[in-house]
């Protein structure tokens, strides 16, 4: 019995070790996509108005988006790593947002050019099930704060 509960103590311990080092790594990685989005950010603007002025032009943008999708991922994957870490458990909502946010970084990776219909097929399946997947997670929390509410006010 003592060994377990001292390999139960170590695991708790290695775990928040982690935890603390995979924060640590990324809040260096989002250091730097911040840095990396507004020094893109005011060279391809400078770049575009130097060209043709405020005309707009997607393709300037479209490097900036997906910067900023990376930003969002790794503030995400963050909340995902403080929340477990503290409470041990896994947001489904949170996971399911990752995912959303990822798939929208690849379609903006992809731009117009791409041209498989197979590919955009599992793309649209991917946002399909995620999206509802999200809806009923959603829905199942929202329902079960109701109800929790509805027995603390008899």
């Amino acid at each position: 019995m003592i060994k377990k509960n001292t390999m139960v103590k170590f695991s708790a311990q290695f775990e928040k070790i982690i935890s603390k080092i995979l924060l640590g790594f990324a809040m260096a990685i989002l250091s730097y996509q911040v840095l990396a989005l507004i020094w893109n950010t005011v060279g391809a603007f400078a770049t575009r108005f130097k060209e043709v002025g405020l005309d707009y032009a997607p393709e300037y943008g479209r490097n900036v988006a997906i910067m900023f999708f990376n930003v969002l991922l790794m503030i995400e994957i963050m909340q995902t790593i403080k929340i477990f870490a503290h409470d041990h458990i896994t947001k489904v909502r949170v996971i399911l947002i990752v995912g959303l946010i990822a798939v929208s970084r690849k379609i903006l990776e992809m731009g117009g050019e791409h041209s498989d219909p197979m590919g955009e097929l599992a793309i649209a399946a991917l946002i399909l099930s995620l999206s509802i997947g999200f809806h009923l997670v959603s829905k199942y929390a929202s329902e079960k704060i109701e109800k929790e509410h509805q027995e603390t006010n008899k």
